[in-house]
């Protein structure tokens, strides 16, 4: 590799290779800390799973309260949730 002209040399200082914006910086170290995960896909996959869950839950939210079809999807969400360890108890989504 060549010699890098002071032009550049200025350019690299000013840049950080290890943080990017669009990754979510500290929060990400933050979060897989906090609940011992084992690296950067296992965070990525928690974020995939929290986002599914809220868009699930958003839409049955807006479902009729007394529909059939979602009291059994709501009743399959909450043990699932409840077996995964993410929520201590079966009461609500609210948890």
């Amino acid at each position: 590799m060549r010699k890098l002209k002071f032009h550049e040399k200025k350019i690299i200082r000013k840049t950080n290779f290890l943080e990017w914006k669009r990754e979510g910086g500290h929060r990400e170290n933050l979060i897989t800390n906090r609940y011992h995960m084992g690296g950067r896909d296992d965070y990525k996959k928690y974020r995939g799973l929290c986002r599914m869950m809220q868009k699930q839950t958003n839409v049955m939210k807006q479902m009729d309260p007394t529909d059939p079809f979602r009291i059994q999807m709501t009743a399959l969400l909450l043990e699932t949730l409840y077996n995964m360890g993410v929520i201590p108890t079966r009461e609500s989504f609210s948890l």
